[in-house]
């Protein structure tokens, strides 16, 4: 099973310039890559439309051309980006071959240029090109990196791996049994994984509100905990964030409504920081109180993620823990934000992010995970007889059902009903 580990990175400023540094030549060569590809591409274009197909001699565009054809000019064109690991320049051009593969087969937009300060500022590192310790990383070429900014000649060697190492807040949880002391405090025991074998595939070091994070990837074999027992259905919604049909009830926390006055009161202070725009170029130069503040609003908006992802993690892994088998509803979320009098509540409850999260952890416990049609009547069908009510408008909280009387939540009517499809269901693969 493939699987992720993100630590929070503690740099020193010296360390942060050679981390920016990296992101910038990495959206560097991107956008390099982008242009040169869309050129290729008009050419080829062009080529088919003009020219016989036995004399037709360009071929379309791909990442793996590009790159050759970028190191080819890179000793002269571009020297400075050799101050920086070899994995940026792969990874820009990975990137941008999964981009176009993604736009191709229908599953993205066309891909656009990386915009310094609006795009996610991240570079990719090799398997056999960083050392991960207990609590640090070592990075290549970050130590010779920060003695070239020094200009420091003497005793090169043995500050280079010094220089070159970066604190982590915590060490990698997924280890290998036997391989590790087990940890005398119980608090850390609880964050160790055992895993019968650990294999790391790569890292990826971002930047978000300021903050750096090291995302590990690793695939990970490690035995299956026992398949619980109890079938259950999951209706998500705007008042409860979920419904188990159970009685278990996710409240909706409504983190972006509670700090949407202290945002706003962010985003004001932001908007009246000098700007200066040249009439010439049209650049705009911004000052660094408003970089700071700029900070202070990302910072805020983390705050907000990290406060619902929080509490989606706690419930969807009690959840996968104690159920073998989860039915819930296909949502149009889409179709929800296009209400303008639902969609910051909609968005605020983050729906998607809480199925998706169910779904991964469900399939990692070993359960079954049954999704039901976005046409299937789980509202208006009474769970106790079956009889399917013709319209069921928002502002009916309870269920009552005119043909065997029974009043029920709305909401815990619709998880009853999700629960026996997920019976249905599971009978239908049984059988």
């Amino acid at each position: 099973m493939k699987t992720a580990h993100r630590i929070r990175m503690n740099p020193t400023p010296e360390q942060v310039a050679y981390l920016k540094r990296a992101c910038g030549t990495r959206r560097f060569i991107y956008n390099w890559g982008r242009e040169q590809w869309e050129k290729q591409y008009q050419a080829y274009t062009l080529e088919q439309k003009t020219v016989p197909e036995g004399q037709r001699v360009l071929p379309l565009p791909n990442a793996l051309a590009l790159k050759k054809q970028f190191h080819a000019i890179r000793a002269e064109a571009y020297p400075w980006t050799y101050e920086v690991t070899k994995c940026v320049v792969e990874g820009a051009f990975d990137d941008l071959g999964k981009a176009y593969s993604n736009f191709f087969a229908g599953r993205a937009a066309y891909p656009r240029y990386k915009q310094k300060g609006k795009s996610h500022e991240s570079f990719y590192l090799s398997n056999d090109k960083f050392t991960l310790g207990s609590h640090w990383i070592a990075i290549p070429g970050l130590g010779r990196f920060i003695l070239d900014q020094r200009k420091q000649e003497k005793e090169r060697g043995k500050l280079r791996r010094k220089l070159g190492t970066v604190n982590l807040a915590e060490k990698l949880r997924f280890v290998e049994t036997g391989k590790v002391t087990p940890p005398t405090k119980k608090r850390n025991k609880r964050k160790q994984v055992l895993c019968e074998s650990v294999k790391i595939l790569g890292a990826t070091v971002s930047c978000e509100a300021g903050h750096w994070y090291l995302s590990i990837q690793m695939e990970i074999k490690k035995p299956l905990p026992p398949t619980p027992v109890p079938v259950v259905g999951v209706d998500v919604g705007l008042k409860q964030a979920a419904v188990v049909s159970d009685g278990r009830v996710l409240e909706n926390q409504k983190p972006l409504a509670r700090h949407l006055n202290k945002l706003g009161k962010l985003q004001r202070h932001l908007s009246r920081k000098q700007k200066t725009k040249d009439p010439h170029t049209g650049k705009t130069t911004f000052s660094e109180n408003d970089q700071k503040q700029r900070v202070k609003v990302a910072r805020k908006h983390q705050q907000i993620a990290n406060i619902r992802r929080d509490v989606q993690h706690k419930f969807t892994t009690e959840l996968a823990r104690t159920c073998g088998t989860i039915g819930v509803e296909d949502l149009n979320i889409l179709g929800m934000m296009a209400n303008r009098k639902l969609s910051r509540a909609v968005a605020d409850a983050a729906m998607g992010q809480l199925l998706q999260l169910l779904k991964t952890k469900v399939a990692a416990s070993g359960g079954n995970f049954f999704i039901a049609s976005r046409w299937f009547p789980s509202t208006k069908r009474c769970s106790k007889c079956g009889q399917i009510k013709k319209r069921m408008p928002l502002k009916h909280r309870t269920y009552q059902c005119l043909a065997c009387g029974l009043v029920i939540d709305r909401d815990l009517n619709a998880s009853l009903n999700l629960a026996q499809f997920a019976h249905d269901m599971l009978r239908r693969l049984s059988a």
